[in-house]
């Protein structure tokens, strides 16, 4: 009779371990099944959509010159046209996706004059510098002069003097 009290009791554990297991695979496969709930993220206004440094730079620069249109964060895509016959415009639209120049002057009806980069520290790391090596290809083949400040270096000035000489070599 003890042996049987003792098998009852393990039975009756084992029977209350499997449904317990079975109802955590319940669960788990009931919630697999369920439509997941998508996180939702939450963002804010900026309070200027430049950074310190380029909002100081664009003022400069809208100081300096006029009869243009400036325009910030400029991707590539934007202004160079990757759709030529003979070359794969997917791959071509690649290369270039998600690159910009910091400022893209062009002419009242939009045509690209000049590029303009400002280079902080972020252009001495290794992998800047072969993007900053690719987009100084790109400009040269397009004829599209890029001009180089290094942040926190001019003045107006310095600026109109650099983007004559640019518009008149062009």
């Amino acid at each position: 009779m003890e042996t049987t009290l003792i098998f009852i009791v393990i039975v009756a554990a084992a029977i209350i371990f499997l449904a317990i297991k079975a109802r955590q695979g319940t669960d788990s496969a009931t919630s697999s099944i369920k439509t997941p709930i998508k996180k939702e993220y939450v963002y804010i206004k900026k309070s200027c959509a430049m950074t310190s440094s380029e909002l100081s730079f664009y003022k400069t620069l809208h100081e300096a010159i006029n009869g243009c249109v400036i325009i910030p964060q400029a991707h590539l895509s934007m202004f160079l046209d990757h759709e030529i016959k003979g070359q794969n415009w997917k791959a071509a639209f690649a290369r270039i996706n998600g690159k910009s120049v910091d400022f893209l002057i062009c002419t009242n009806d939009m045509k690209p004059l000049i590029a303009i980069e400002l280079d902080d520290n972020t252009h001495n790391q290794p992998d800047r510098k072969t993007r900053d090596d690719f987009v100084n290809s790109i400009m040269t083949n397009t004829n599209i002069p890029l001009l180089r400040f290094k942040a926190g270096e001019w003045n107006s000035e310095i600026i109109k003097h650099r983007i004559t000489q640019a518009l008149s070599q062009n």
